[in-house]
């Protein structure tokens, strides 16, 4: 027994090794040239036969002729595009394996008030999500915990790192409520009626997440009077509503997760009492009130594009003319692979069903760059192609919306990453079995 269970932790050692070489390439801290590309800076208009620096991590200098040191690698990418990295704008990355097996799952809390929970905190650095979600130029993501009214705090993170703290961007990058749902009236006679009383019974819902705010603000006036009052007893420390503070005072973004335009309304009329800096996630029916979203200035995260519409008669090709009727009313849009972890390799591809539809193509690529970077405050860093800004790029041999794509280099924080990943060790796994 003891040989096998040896054994067995040899196999998975060895594995690991293979498919986990280790976060950066060969060319880790080089100065790289890039020449002969397009590039395609997203704030800009793209660049022919263009060439771009790395160096220290960051993009030094871009243009058509560059100066660069001698000693600088050289990556000749004639014929091929270099685009910013994507940002996946919401995710469970690290946070689950193998949703079939509840020991690899560590994305919700019990209760349902945990808005002290960061993902940050659980978040394996070694999950092999991260190496096959960037496969398609991901370089960022933000990973958020899920479940209860108050799920806790995400965190945003790039793809690549040996700890949690080496790929943190923003270890507190929001704070998460998940927003009452109305439920479908169900069918025939006094279906109005059932409707009302379902409709009532989310308002109350709502009701009870105002209370629960409004006993945080209580708790933290009195500690703050407390602290210029000595004769004042402070409150016994509160960890969840000390979490809520930057959240109550509009410093730390909210993302409140809303479907249908019922509860969208309600929600908009919830964010402007409450006095919250928020952003929608889902947001299917918001075609339905795109100009009230709009003139509250509140950006949308695109859930998976994986789905049909929410409400059958919104029709087939609700959830892909959302995303139009939303970037048409002037709404700041961003795109998610969503729930699943194994899925995260087809953000671009979220995206590129919107533009079948009649999404702009350059809006597009900018709601996987420079708006989600924009909305979780990284657009200093990220986002596009600029001088100063972190070089957290790929380069691609063609559109990275097409399936026909590939990404032939992949650089975060200026490290050459190795893109071999998880997939390749099985590929190269069973080309090695022998046929009988």
């Amino acid at each position: 027994m003891k040989k096998i269970f040896l054994l067995v932790v040899f196999v998975i050692t060895a594995l690991a090794v293979l498919v986990f070489s280790g976060p950066a390439g060969a060319e880790d801290g080089r100065t790289i040239l890039i020449k002969n590309a397009t590039l395609v800076p997203v704030t800009g208009a793209p660049i022919a036969a263009g060439q771009l620096l790395i160096r220290d991590g960051k993009i030094a200098a871009l243009g058509t002729s560059v100066d660069a040191p001698a000693e600088a690698l050289v990556i000749d990418a004639a014929g091929q595009f270099v685009y910013p990295g994507f940002i996946d704008a919401y995710t469970h990355f690290g946070l689950v394996e193998i949703s079939a097996v509840s020991g690899t799952v560590d994305v919700r809390e019990m209760g349902k008030e945990n808005p002290e929970v960061l993902a940050a905190r659980a978040i394996n650095p070694a999950s092999i999500h991260f190496g096959t979600s960037r496969i398609n130029g991901t370089t960022a993501a933000l990973v958020a915990p899920a479940g209860g009214t108050f799920p806790g705090q995400s965190s945003l993170v790039r793809m690549d790192g040996w700890t949690v703290a080496e790929m943190a961007l923003k270890e507190t990058a929001t704070s998460l409520v998940n927003f009452p749902m109305s439920p479908r009236p169900a069918g025939g006679e006094g279906g109005g009626t059932a409707q009302e009383s379902k409709v009532d019974v989310t308002s109350k819902l709502v009701e009870k997440i105002s209370e629960y705010l409004k006993e945080a603000r209580r708790y933290l006036d009195l500690k703050k009077a407390a602290a210029a009052d000595s004769r004042l007893e402070a409150p016994a420390l509160n960890r969840k509503f000390e979490a809520l503070a930057p959240v109550l005072d509009g410093t730390l973004p909210v993302i409140l997760s809303v479907e249908k335009e019922k509860d969208i309304e309600l929600a908009l009329k919830f964010i402007k009492e409450e006095k919250l800096k928020a952003v929608f996630r889902g947001c299917s029916q918001g075609f339905k009130v795109a100009s009230k979203i709009k003139e509250a200035g509140i950006p949308v995260i695109i859930d998976s594009l994986y789905v049909g519409p929410v409400e059958p008669e919104d029709g087939y090709d609700a959830p892909f003319r959302n995303v139009i009727e939303l970037v048409k009313a002037g709404v700041p849009i961003c795109f998610s692979s969503g729930d699943d972890p194994a899925a995260g390799k087809d953000l671009p591809y979220h995206a590129a069903r919107a533009v079948a539809y009649g999404l702009d193509h350059e809006e597009a690529i900018k709601a996987l760059t420079i708006n989600p970077a924009r909305i979780f405050g990284v657009e200093d860093r990220l986002g596009s192609l600029e001088t100063g800004k972190d070089a957290d790029l790929f380069i691609t041999t063609g559109d990275p919306l097409d399936t026909r794509s590939e990404v032939r280099h992949l650089f975060i924080g200026g490290r050459h990453i190795d893109m071999k990943n998880y997939w390749d060790g099985l590929y190269e796994k069973y080309q090695m079995r022998p046929i009988k």
